[in-house]
């Protein structure tokens, strides 16, 4: 897992590698604002999904992760907690992995797990160890918010 804002040196850093390199250029040069919810393509097999929608009680949210992608997940608009743990130990409730939807959800955990608050321009680089939970509400009260989420082939950084 990565956590980080667009300005840091740390997306320096991560831009060494050309295919995610490509991923910022391309957050850069576009008006995020401005797209509607959709996938775009970026190229190398890189997308982009843009989600709008309202965060949620902690308690509504359930952990995925990936198997053959980076989810990365740019904050545009909003505030929100994403929580991150290791699958170890967590119950599948459905799995995914190795097919075209590439995720697997797992039963509602209350467990330890790392809380990490987004704020437009904050990034959240996440890795097939990485099980997160997304979209939480930061406060007592559900906020909009308008997110880009790269799916990078993981093939691409070997």
């Amino acid at each position: 897992m990565i956590f980080a804002n667009i300005n840091d040196q740390t997306t320096d850093f991560i831009c060494q590698n050309q295919y995610l390199a490509k991923a910022f250029r391309w957050l850069k040069e576009t008006d995020l604002k401005a797209l509607t919810v959709g996938k775009y393509d970026i190229s190398d097999g890189i997308f982009v999904k843009i989600q709008e929608y309202n965060t949620k009680a902690e308690t509504s949210g359930r952990f995925e992760n990936h198997q053959e992608h980076l989810d990365f997940h740019y904050l545009i608009l909003g505030e929100e907690i994403t929580r991150v743990t290791r699958p170890d130990g967590l119950t599948e409730t459905d799995n995914a992995l190795g097919t075209l939807d590439d995720v697997a959800h797992y039963k509602r955990f209350d467990g330890p797990a790392t809380s990490i608050c987004l704020h437009p321009g904050d990034y959240l680089i996440l890795f097939p160890e990485d099980a997160h939970e997304a979209c939480l509400d930061l406060t007592d009260k559900a906020t909009a918010c308008k997110k880009a989420v790269i799916k990078v082939p993981v093939d691409l950084l070997k």
